[in-house]
This record gives C-alpha cells, structure tokens and sequence, in this order.
C-alpha cells in the first residue's frame, strides 16, 4: 500500500456545512472556556491587595476554577452520554452565568473563589460535548485537523483573556473582567442552539453513577487543598491530613468504578494504548502549563520585575499566539503520521523551555525570555491536538462524552494540582532563602518576618516592617530586594520541578504509544488502498 493511494482519498473527504457551523459553534465554546481559565492572571495581584489575601489564597483563585472544571469534566462527559450533549453545553452555560455575576459582585476571597468554583462547574459540565460532537460531526480522516481547529479556540482564548483583563485593569476595576462575561454567555446560548438544531446525541444507556461523582470529586478536592495548604507547613494536620484522606478517598473510588454496571469513569479506556498515553501526556501537558501562566505570567512578571499587568499578558502572548497558530497544522500532521511522534517531540520542547524559565532572575530582560516562550508555545501547540485525538480514537460513540471529559480532565485537574506543587515550593522556599540571604546581618528576623507576612497576604504588616524608623538607613531596601530575590529563587526551582514532569510525560509517550495510528486511520487508509 503507497502513500500515493492514501493522497488522494485524505484529499477528497467532503465535510458537510453542518459539521462546519457545528465546529465553529463548538470552537466559540472553547474560546470562552478557556479564556476564563487564566483570564484573572494579570489581575491577581490587584486582587490580593484589594481583598487581603494570602499568597495560597491568591492561587486558589486560579486552583479552584481548574479544580472545578477538571472535576465537573468527568461529570459532565458522562452526563453528556446519557442525557445528548446539546443539553449538557446549554445547562453548564447557565451555571457559568451564574458564577462570574458571583464573582464580579465579590467583596471578599471566600465569595470570589466561590464564584470562580461555579465558573469551573459550569464550564466543566459543558465542556465534554463541545469535543464529542466535533469528533461525532467530522468524517475519519479529517478528524484530527477538526480537533486542532477546536484546539485553535482553546489557544485563542488563552491568549485573549490575559490581554482583555490587563487592558481592562488598566482601565476599570478587575471586576469588568467577569461583567463582560455575562454577554459572551448568552451568545454561546444562542450560537449554540441554532447550529445544532437537528443534532441527534448517540445515548448510552444506564444510570448515572452519583457516588462515584461525590468520592472522586472529594478525593481530588481533598489532594489539592493538602498540596496548596503545604506552603504553611507539611507537618500541619491540614496539609497530611487532607492529603492523607484525599488519597484514602481516590482508592475507594477506583474500587468502587471498577464493580458497578455503569462507572462514571471506565477504567477500561486504560487498557487501549492510545488513550492511554494520549491522557497521560497530556496530563503532564495541563500540569506545566497552567503553573506557568499564573507563577510566571502574573507574579514573577509583576511582582518581581515589576511588568504592568497589560506588559505581563503581551509577553504571554508571544508563547499563547505560536501555541495557537500550530495546533490545526499539528493536527494535520497527526492524520499523517499518527500522534505518538509529535507528542514526544513536543514534551521535549516543553521541558527545554522550562528549564530555560528556571534560569530566569530579577535582572531577565524580555529579549531573553523570546526564545523559551517560542518553545514552550510550539510545544503545547503540537501536543494538544496530538493527544486528544489519540484518547478519543480508542473511545467509542457511546462513550464518547466520558472520553471527552477525561481527555479535558487531564489538562485542568493535572494543573490544579501543579498550580498547587509549585505554590508549596515558592511558600516553603521564599522565607528560607530569605534567610539565607540575610544570614549573619543584624536584620535577618525582620527578613522572615517580611516574607512571611507576603505570603500570608498582610501587606501593611510587611511594609510597616520595612519601613520601621528604628531601622538604619537603606536596611528596608535591602529587605525588599532579598524577598524578591527569594521569590524568583522559589519560582525557578517551580519551573525546575515540572520541567522533570514534562520530561516523565515524554518517556511515558513514546513508550506506551511509540509509532502507533489511530485505529480510525489504519481502517480508512485500508478501505482507500481497497
């Protein structure tokens, strides 16, 4: 069989205007969705001040809506299943609606992250069948180009959210970030009804598995907070104890999935290579990257060196416009050659430009951050479109929304829980480099006192330190100047630890998927040669 039969088969596969409005629908779903995941970066440090808040507190603002989103994905695919996909985007649309009024009208943490918690559940029930009914709409050979251009909204909306919100910041209040929300809202609504309308969901049959829901969703939950809580201290019962019963609560689910008739989440998708290291690759994939946007977009860009919040999201954007540029390409690229080759390239490129964030001080001009942005850009752009189409290949019709949600679930539960490692690492690294630094200066205690009041978010306690008369001149300074120094130290060991992540991903990749096709394509490239 020569590529020359293949050629022309690939060439002539007719897409149908339906499918075509059905993705472009789909795709203004996507934006929306991931717009919010990062939209509040450049904001939260106006955030912080303004409502008083820890540094755990401050990413918790990120954490909770990755949380949510991830968690509800699971739910939402499988619901999705079982009850048509047009039902579970309108639905989920309505719940996000009601969670950014929450939080534009916030006047403390609680009820902000609260909100940003309802976005999550929102989005995250949705978003499943926005990725079923793309595969579902699509012909075989053109399925992987019909998920890079989905993935192209995702990229998109990555890269308008951290620009809109730090214009708007500039301009307004970070609360506009979320009321503009509310007419993007509707408009899905609308868009969303008139280009499905006659859509019929393949529905799978069974009950839905409400237990399964409630333990895993605590399980994860539970994992989270006992990582995001570590920055005070691994020996605090809130850190062991919830992680302790967060895992407790994960080993329960897996046995309980693994002997009801109809699981939330089957665990023999496993089992199929493809999906497997399609979910883990891109499990590491959502584990680098959603930690990148928030420590080195939002707080090393403004806190450390100072960028405005519109600088920090047009810096951001040299790596979220490349990343967006190359996922429909990348996705014609998996139709041809299968997704096991991109993906390991792509990790590769991800762990390089990580490393390369770790070298990052207080002194990094722009000029020197172009490159490891390109890269890490690049890298995500290939790897998106490549591991979802290998996880959903191995996923029948009827199960369709369940691996969808789990495809999606590995980028924002996975980043939720890196968001979480890296925030322990800068809260437990910053005041003992503080220390360090000031080791053997008669203004060592004020040192750790400074640093641990930021982290914990009393910012008038910490300038009230510095600014103590009984201090000799220039001693504040100095203070100042070592915080930040410990700051940037602890975020480059963050950047340091998941570029191990990405490189754990890579392997794993090439192991378990290697040269392998999607099934789908060896069976149509056969029926050409035919």
């Amino acid at each position: 069989m020569s590529e020359s039969t293949v050629a022309p088969a690939s060439a002539h596969v007719k897409v149908s205007s339906k499918a075509w409005a059905i993705l472009a629908a789909m795709g203004l779903g996507a934006f929306i969705a991931q717009m919010f995941t990062n939209v509040v970066s450049p904001a939260l440090p106006m955030m912080k001040t303004d409502l008083n808040l820890s540094l755990s507190a401050t990413t918790w603002i990120m954490t909770s809506y990755s949380l949510a989103f991830g968690t509800a994905l699971v739910a939402g695919g499988r619901m999705g299943d079982l009850v048509g996909e047009v039902k579970m985007i309108i639905s989920g649309y309505v719940i996000f609606g009601v969670g950014v009024v929450m939080s534009a009208m916030a006047m403390s943490g609680g009820l902000l992250i609260a909100g940003r918690t309802i976005q999550g559940i929102g989005i995250g029930l949705s978003a499943p069948a926005t990725l079923s009914i793309v595969v579902n709409s699509f012909p075989l050979l053109r399925r992987g180009f019909a998920v890079g251009i989905w993935g192209f909204a995702h990229g998109f909306g990555i890269f308008a959210g951290p620009l809109l919100a730090g214009w708007m910041v500039g301009v307004v209040s970070w609360k506009w970030i979320f009321w503009m929300a509310v007419p993007f809202t509707i408009i899905v609504i609308f868009v969303t009804l008139a280009a499905t309308r006659g859509y019929k969901s393949v529905l799978a049959k069974g009950k839905y598995d409400w237990i399964g829901l409630i333990v895993g969703g605590a399980g994860i939950t539970l994992v989270t907070y006992g990582l995001q809580n570590s920055s005070v201290g691994w020996g605090v019962p809130a850190t062991w104890g919830t992680l302790l019963a967060g895992l407790v609560l994960l080993i329960v689910f897996g046995f309980v999935e693994t002997r009801i008739q109809h699981p939330l989440v089957d665990f023999s998708l496993w089992k199929e290579r493809l999906f497997s290291g399609g979910f883990f690759a891109e499990s590491a994939v959502g584990f680098v990257y959603i930690p990148l946007f928030t420590f080195l977009g939002s707080i090393f860009f403004i806190s450390v060196l100072g960028f405005s919040p519109l600088k920090a999201g047009w810096v951001m954007s040299i790596m979220t416009v490349i990343c967006m540029v190359f996922e429909p390409p990348a996705g014609r690229v998996v139709d041809k050659i299968g997704p096991g080759i991109p993906i390991t390239f792509s990790l590769v490129m991800q762990a390089v430009a990580l490393f390369w964030f770790s070298r990052f001080t207080p002194s990094t001009t722009v000029q020197e951050m172009v490159i490891p942005l390109l890269l890490m850009g690049i890298g995500v752009g290939i790897a998106l479109p490549a591991c979802n189409t290998a996880g959903m290949s191995a996923v029948d019709s009827e199960r369709a929304g369940m691996g969808s949600g789990l495809m999606q679930m590995t980028f924002n539960i996975p980043g939720a829980l890196g968001t979480a490692l890296v925030t322990s690492i800068v809260g437990t690294v910053a005041v003992s480099s503080v220390v360090s630094q000031a080791s053997g200066t008669p203004y060592v205690d004020q040192a750790k006192q400074y640093t641990s009041m930021l982290n914990s978010g009393n910012d008038e306690g910490a300038k009230a330190i510095i600014n103590d008369p009984s201090l000799p001149a220039g001693v504040g300074q100095k203070i100042q100047e070592a915080a930040l120094a410990a700051q940037s130290h602890g975020i480059s060991l963050g950047m340091m630890a998941l570029a191990f992540v990405a490189l754990a991903g890579e392997i794993f990749a090439w192991f378990v998927i290697g040269r392998r096709r999607t099934p789908d394509h060896i069976q149509v490239t056969e029926a050409a040669a035919v």
